[in-house]
């Protein structure tokens, strides 16, 4: 019959140090799932969904930019245009225009992730920065529009433009043109003002350096906002995972040390390169070997949420076989 552990109850929060400790120690499992009904659980989740949209956005972002650049160079360095080298630029094109999609969703996405997260809690100055800096921005409403475009109707193909010349006076860019937009008579009519304003076509490089300049910006000013707002309630939460967090590597590690290493003859050393980079072993190398030195700088290295008390450090001292003071 399987071993079923103690239930445990830990009431509302904020739940004090010793609490925690006492429940994770009884019944981890459950522990974690008090954690998960934290009353900054949902916020944190959802800052925490912003920043890996973030990374996505602004890896396309950089994607795109990076693209450019190697056409430029490819195109008038190392003949990029010759017979031979086609596939090659179809390639490139062809991943200009796919990570153009994911610039535009995902920019898209964030405004959708931005609008829930504001729901749930009342950021000061939240209506009038999106309003300014989104709503009421041509170029937003533009990307706005392409993304419907490219999920709906086509994928945009940016056109490439060359000029060529002495070295300083060369150029590429890369063009979204106002023929290409099938449903321009349907957009925004900041969207449109945008296309009015750039009647030569848009440059796909300024619009995404521009635009991921001022997400950036508003997502630092927003992180912050929300910070400020529920820093009580998601500095509890960090706090109690941080401390659960302890408790379990605790247990894995006295079980660890206790079994595996002492109970099984095992030296320690041996296993160290599988937690330790090549920098840091060096550090550790260099310090008596076997002292208290050596070991508890082993300690700071790899325990990242505090796990190591006491009890833990004499026991992770005996497998070590630590020697003298």
């Amino acid at each position: 019959m399987l071993y079923q552990p103690p239930q445990v109850k830990l009431g509302i929060p904020p739940w004090s140090d010793e609490d925690l400790v006492r429940a994770a120690m009884i019944n981890y499992g459950t522990t974690q799932q008090a954690l998960q009904q934290h009353p900054a659980r949902d916020i944190s989740e959802r800052l925490a969904s912003l920043v890996s949209l973030l990374r996505l956005f602004n890896k396309a972002g950089g994607a795109i930019l990076q693209l450019i650049e190697k056409f430029h160079h490819e195109a008038h360095n190392n003949n990029l245009f010759r017979r031979n080298r086609r596939h090659e630029r179809q390639r490139l094109e062809d991943e200009l225009q796919e990570q153009l999609y994911v610039f535009a969703a995902s920019s898209m996405s964030l405004v959708d992730l931005t609008r829930a997260l504001s729901s749930k809690i009342y950021i000061q100055g939240y209506h009038e920065r999106t309003t300014s800096d989104f709503s009421d921005n041509p170029q937003h409403r533009f990307i706005q529009e392409l993304r419907v475009d490219m999920i709906h109707v086509q994928l945009h193909e940016p056109g490439w433009q060359l000029t060529s010349g002495r070295e300083e006076g060369r150029t590429t860019r890369f063009l979204i043109h106002p023929s290409q937009l099938r449903r321009a008579d349907e957009y925004h009519a900041m969207a449109k003002k945008f296309i009015a304003d750039n009647p030569a076509g848009i440059n796909v490089a300024l619009l995404v350096s521009q635009y991921s300049d001022k997400v950036n910006n508003f997502h630092l000013w927003l992180s912050g906002a929300v910070e400020t707002v529920a820093s009580d309630k998601l500095n509890d939460l960090r706090r109690s995972c941080k401390i659960v967090e302890a408790v379990g590597s605790r247990m894995l590690w006295q079980l660890m040390f206790s079994q595996f290493v002492i109970q099984g003859k095992r030296d320690p050393y041996a296993y160290l390169d599988q937690y330790l980079t090549l920098e840091e072993m060096q550090q550790v190398q260099f310090l008596p070997h076997r002292s208290k030195q050596q070991v508890d700088r082993i300690i700071e290295l790899i325990d990242d949420n505090g796990a190591c008390n006491t009890e833990l450090r004499e026991l992770i001292y005996k497998a070590f076989n630590v020697v003298g003071n």
